[in-house]
Order: structure tokens, then C-alpha cells, then sequence
């Protein structure tokens, strides 16, 4: 069975106030001719479909255009929400649409029945969980459990796998030991989950990182974002996944398993280019690949500040995205790092406060500051605030 694996399309997400939806449209159109080319049997689309909670119009003409497409093909679609998604706006319809093969499962109420579809080889079991707080999970089963792994060990549980079956998880959740960008809301390891937990899924069609990996073996795989949406993954290639389910042998626990990645091209590059003010303007274009309408974020090495660099960079580069300094304390380069083994045991407050203390030369946020930021994070986690 071939499946392709997408997730955090974040339709209608903005960067450094700079509308991505043109780029979106782009980055869809390629995807859509990606599946004619390989004609799957499902499409998976694992979590953070729009940027906001609220999408604006244009996101949500783009997101109904894709999946009409897609039905049109006469293709099975499951799809999950992420933190990014409102649950309840992302499920509406969902039972009409499921007759045209789009399947939604968006609210978390302890419905873990699968989608089951076959091949020459028997049943493959698709279970989707949308993005979940430990406060879903006590809430559906009545338990009173503090930790992000045993909650979700919880929902695998009930699901009463039959592992003589081919069994495929569709998951939006920290996976410990990724590595993650700038652009994931995620901050600190309080909701981080062992890979174990995903352990009896043949192969786990994870959402929520933004950058492209495994996790300890190729049958836990975040597929990664299809463009990208922030400083701290120039250089990545983007690309969806290609699974292939092959037959899964009498008392063996997994069945066979084939990836690849699929490159896409964005229409406008994302990169970073750094030299003085007056060699900047001087950039030639097609200069080692670069061309003036990539997304920029150009980084000054004078010593001296330049009275607003961007208007007059921006005549030359019209989708610059940020200028900063080199060497002046407020670069990209000495912003905190998020990498996944960096902050998995450190809190928010931790974080924000390496953060406060590098953009501020060094100075410290204030008690009453802390304070608040403390106060704010119980707010944004609610129950799961009280484990930060």
C-alpha cells in the first residue's frame, strides 16, 4: 500500500508579516501533481492544516481547493488537527465528507476507531489522534495522569491493537529527540513523548516538527513542513514522504517498509546573505545561485548603524524579510538555539529568559517580570501549566 505523508501546511501563515499564501498555492499545486504522478492509496495530513486558530478567507478557499482536488482524484484523505488548528472549525462537515473518502478527526473524545483499508496483502488499520493535552486525556478516561508519555501510552491502550494487522498512526505531538526550528511553537520538554510509546505502529505519520527526520527508526518519521517559514531552516530541502506497506510476515511485528522523499521546489527561495551595506547593494543577481526575489534576511557587518538599511535594501530585494547586525549582539546567530536536545529538560521560563538576557546585553528579566511570564504560561497551558 503506498501512502504519502504531509503535515504543518500552515495555510494562511505570515512571516515576518509577509503573506505566504501565494507561496502555499504554489507549493500545493506541485504537491498535487506529485500525487497524480505516484496515485497513493491515501494521502495523510498530520496535524497544523491552517496557521491560526481563526484562518483568514484566502486560507480557507486554498485549503477547500486542495482537498477538492484530491477528491476529484478519487483519493482517501485522512487528515488530523494540530495546535495550530481550531478542532471544532477544522471538524465541520466531517461526517458529510467522509462519504467522499475526506476523513476528519480533529476533537479528541476517546473515538479511536480505525479507518481500515486493504491491499494484496490484508487490512491496514489508520488510527488518528489530533493534537492532545494531558487535560483531553484525563478528561475522556477519568485518570489523573501527569506525564505527556503516559497519557498518550493511555490512548494507544484502548485502541486494542491487533498487531497481526498492519497497523498506522497518524500522531501531532513533541516526539523526544527531535530536532525543531524557530518556527514550532513548542518551547521547553513538559509535552515531549518517549518514542516507545509509538513503538506497535508499523509506521507513524508524525505532525509538528518542522524539519524533515526520523525518530530512532524510519517507522517514526516527522515528514516536515512543504515550505519554509523561518530564518532557522534556510538550507533545509523540503520534500514530502513517500510510505510503502509491504506484507507483514506471520509473527513478525512490523510489516515491510519502503520511504523516499519527494523534493519540492519552492517558487521563492529562503535564504540568508551577509556582507556590508554597500556590498549588499551591490549584489548582483543569479550571484551563486541567488536572485534578488528570494525571501532575504540580510545581516549587515558594518561597524556602524545604517539609518533604515531595509527601505534602501528593499528596492533591490523586494521580499526582505529582516535585516540584523553581525557582531552588534542582535543577530540571528545569537538568538537562543531551540535545537530539540537543547531545551527538552530546560521550562518556558528557562527559555525566555536565555532569550530576554541575549537581546537585552546580557540583563536579566526582573522578578516582577518573571511573574508575569509565569502567570501567562499557566494561562496558555491551563492543567498542564501546573507541571511546568
Amino acid at each position: 500500500m503506498k501512502l504519502i505523508h504531509l503535515s504543518d501546511l500552515h495555510i494562511g501563515k505570515k512571516v515576518n508579516d509577509h503573506s505566504m499564501i501565494d507561496e502555499q498555492r504554489y507549493i500545493l499545486d506541485q504537491i498535487l501533481e506529485g500525487v497524480r504522478a505516484e496515485k497513493p492509496d491515501a494521502v495523510l495530513i498530520s496535524g497544523d492544516v491552517y496557521d491560526k486558530t481563526t484562518p483568514p478567507l484566502e486560507a480557507v478557499l486554498l485549503l477547500d481547493d486542495f482537498l477538492n482536488q484530491l477528491e476529484i482524484d478519487g483519493l482517501k484523505v485522512l487528515m488530523i488537527s494540530g495546535n495550530h488548528d481550531s478542532a471544532e472549525r477544522l471538524s465541520f462537515g466531517a461526517k458529510r465528507m467522509a462519504k467522499s473518502g475526506l476523513h476528519i478527526k480533529s476533537i479528541f473524545d476517546g473515538d479511536l476507531t480505525p479507518l481500515v483499508l486493504g491491499d494484496d496483502f490484508g487490512e491496514v488499520c489508520f488510527y488518528s489522534v489530533p493534537f492532545i493535552r494531558m487535560a483531553d486525556v484525563n478528561h475522556v478516561y477519568g485518570t489523573e495522569l501527569s506525564d505527556y508519555s503516559r497519557c498518550f501510552a493511555k490512548v494507544v491502550e484502548e485502541m486494542h491493537l491487533d498487531t497481526t494487522k498492519r497497523n498506522v498512526l497518524l500522531s501531532h505531538q513533541f516526539v523526544s529527540g527531535a530536532s525543531f526550528s524557530e518556527s514550532e511553537s513548542a518551547v521547553g520538554g513538559i509535552d515531549s513523548i518517549s518514542m516507545e510509546v509509538y513503538a506497535p505502529f508499523d509506521y507513524t505519520a508524525l505532525g509538528h516538527i518542522h524539519k524533515p527526520q526520523n525518530i530512532g527508526s524510519e517507522r517514526l518519521r516527522y515528514c516536515g513542513t512543504p515550505l519554509k517559514y523561518s530564518a532557522s531552516e534556510i538550507g533545509w530541502e523540503k520534500s514530502y514522504t513517500v510510505v510503502e506497506l509491504g506484507e507483514k510476515p506471520a509473527g513478525s511485528p512490523y510489516c515491510e517498509l519502503h520511504l523516499r522523499t519527494v523534493p519540492l521546489i519552492p517558487r521563492h527561495d529562503m535564504i540568508r546573505i551577509e556582507g556590508s551595506f554597500d556590498q549588499l547593494l551591490r549584489k548582483k543577481t543569479m550571484e551563486n545561485g541567488f536572485v534578488t526575489e528570494d525571501y532575504v534576511y540580510a545581516v549587515l557587518t558594518d561597524q556602524d548603524y545604517i539609518n533604515d538599511p531595509a527601505v534602501h535594501l528593499r528596492v533591490l530585494y523586494p521580499n526582505l524579510m529582516n535585516v540584523s547586525y553581525a557582531g552588534h549582539g542582535k543577530t540571528a546567530d545569537s538568538l537562543p538555539s531551540l535545537e530539540g536536545g537543547s531545551v527538552e529538560n530546560r521550562t518556558p521560563l528557562d527559555i525566555f529568559s536565555e532569550f530576554y538576557t541575549k537581546m537585552h546585553d546580557g540583563a536579566e528579566p526582573d522578578p516582577e517580570q518573571q511573574v508575569l511570564l509565569q502567570k501567562a504560561i499557566h494561562e496558555i497551558w491551563g492543567e498542564d501549566g501546573e507541571n511546568i
